[in-house]
Formats: C-alpha cells, structure tokens, sequence
C-alpha cells in the first residue's frame, strides 16, 4: 500500500543526505526531501547521492525511492533490511570514494536480517572522504566497542583506485547484532 504524502517526514535541502536516508531506514519512517540544492548552478541530487539510493534499494526489500525529473525533490520509503550475499557488484562512481558509501552502510546492514557480503568498485582513495584502509582501521575497532563480533568483520581490498578513473573494488563482510552495548 502506498503511503499518502502526510504520512511522509518532510525535510528541506541536501545537508546529512546520508544520515537522513540511514535513519528514515533505521526507524522505517518515509521522507521527502524538497529544494535539494534549487539555487544551484547544478540544482538537484548528485551522481554520489543517486549511487547511494541504489545501494539503499540493493540492501533492503520494498524499498521505493521516486526522484522528480529534475532532482530537486526525493520521495524515499525504505523497506525491509535484508543484507545476505548480494552477487553484483555496487559501482559507486568516482564522484566520492568508497569510504562515502561505506560509512552508512555498515550502521545499516547490522541491523539486517542476515550477514551482509558485498562487493564496492570505485576509489578506494580521495581527498573528501576516508580512504578504505582509514575506514578499516578505525570504525572496525570502533564497532567492537559496541559489542559487533570484530572476527566476523571484514573489509578486503581487492584493487585500489584513484580519482579520476576509479578502478578500486572492495568486498565488505559484516554480521548483524540484536543490539548495541557500549564497551570501554
């Protein structure tokens, strides 16, 4: 059944995009978001942004995500979070790196109903975002502090790739948790 617009969290602007979408899924809360960079000389979602949705739609069942002709305006329900083994590979682009997608997913998928495995390609390495091997030896340890099986997290680099022509590919293994527990 489709939800009516009232239904909807609505949100204005392009800033957190990716905390907004991590937590409309986490709390199954549908949103809007209008007016994504309208005063622009580029008005509407990024390459990066749309990238992300489509990983958000590879994760979850019944996700459903509508984006106007022109990019300014997202509707976005999120579905359920499976996880599993997902056999095609992301392409992330290489407008951002890896580290950009990588970041919410992982929040994400421990709350799957299964383990996730899945294969990232882009850049591993660029300036904005946190490079995989950054990525890998910081949130992993920061995760074990929450009580996530730091054994069953894994994040192998296959190649890397730099801007401008990307080439990079990572597989991401993570497990699901029941809950968090803050350990120091």
């Amino acid at each position: 059944m489709l939800k009516t617009e009232k239904n909807y969290k609505r949100l204005k602007g392009s800033q957190s995009f990716r905390q907004r979408l991590l937590l409309s899924t986490l709390y199954s809360t549908p949103i809007i978001i209008e007016d994504i960079r309208t005063d622009e000389t580029w008005p509407g979602l990024h390459s990066h942004e749309i990238s992300l949705l489509r990983l958000f739609e590879t994760v979850c069942d019944d996700c459903r995500v509508v984006i106007n002709q022109t990019g300014t305006k997202l509707k976005y329900v999120p579905g359920t979070i499976m996880g599993g083994r997902i056999n095609r590979p992301h392409d992330c682009g290489v407008s951002r790196s890896i580290g950009y997608f990588l970041e919410p997913l992982v929040v994400l998928c421990l709350f799957a109903k299964e383990p996730l495995t899945i294969t990232l390609k882009g850049i591993t390495n660029d300036s904005k975002d946190p490079s995989v091997d950054t990525f890998k030896a910081t949130a992993f340890h920061i995760l074990k502090r929450f009580g996530v099986d730091f054994e069953a997290l894994s994040l192998k680099i296959e190649s890397r790739g730099l801007p401008p022509n990307g080439g990079g590919e990572v597989i991401l293994s993570l497990p699901i948790v029941q809950s968090l527990t803050v350990s120091f």
